[in-house]
């Protein structure tokens, strides 16, 4: 794959994500649905939208608390398993589609995007149009949960090379800064065999992160600086935006 792949989140979300991602678990995923449920009132029954949901996680945690769920993702890999997961789960929805051209005609109660499901496009118009469907989405009523990285955290503390076993898979990992995005290279070696894939997501500094919401009506009401609860800091790993719609 080539390093400047401006697709690459096409061949990157699959059985492989999975390995390399694999302490990224069920138990960080309670983590924050108790804090997310801990600073709102939605109750059980209350409909969750999560874009970008991945292998599901975050919503299954939901679903064993009765709420209603709705997962998006591009990667059928990572569908089938959120499937499988809840599929004795009443409500329960999965689509495969791009976040930027959600097919909805209804709308949520709470609308998540989580572990960094932003900036991947390649433009800031593109990006943006990501929070303009949780816009069009939201009931009014309605908020959201944007969880993105502390670019802050990731300039000061970016390790430009690492190795490590995941079993008998050899991870390979190179990161550098680049036109405002942090891009990594990732090489995995597995019985001789070495898999090449790249992830590139922009570095928006908080301030630009709050002002792109405010310009889709989309409030910033709590911010926390990582799943434990912790307030924002300059140093904080995380960039947890609890908001609502703006009526």
């Amino acid at each position: 794959m080539a390093l400047n792949d401006a697709k690459w989140y096409q061949n990157w979300f699959g059985s492989d994500y999975l390995e390399v991602y694999s302490h990224r678990d069920e138990k960080e995923a309670q983590q924050l649905v108790r804090l997310i449920l801990s600073n709102t009132n939605f109750e059980p029954g209350s409909h969750v939208l999560d874009i970008g949901c991945g292998q599901g996680r975050h919503l299954s945690v939901f679903a064993k608390n009765n709420f209603r769920i709705t997962g998006i993702d591009l990667s059928i890999t990572l569908l089938k398993i959120a499937m499988e997961n809840n599929c004795k789960t009443s409500n329960a929805n999965f689509i495969l589609s791009d976040m930027r051209f959600l097919p909805l005609n209804y709308k949520f109660d709470l609308i998540l995007n989580l572990f960094t499901s932003f900036g991947y496009f390649e433009n800031d118009e593109e990006n943006k149009s990501v929070l303009c469907q949780i816009n069009k989405l939201l009931k009014n009523s309605g908020g959201f949960v944007f969880d993105y990285f502390n670019s802050n955290y990731v300039k000061n503390n970016l390790v430009p090379k690492h190795k490590k076993e995941v079993g008998d898979l050899v991870v390979e990992q190179e990161r550098y800064i680049e036109n405002s995005r942090i891009n990594k290279k990732i090489n995995l070696i597995k019985n001789g065999k070495i898999s090449t894939y790249f992830e590139s997501v922009k570095l928006y500094s908080p301030d630009e992160i709050y002002d792109m919401l405010r310009s889709v009506n989309l409030k910033v009401s709590t911010i926390f600086g990582n799943y434990d609860g912790s307030p924002f800091k300059n140093d904080s790993p995380r960039l947890l935006v609890f908001g609502e719609k703006i009526e």
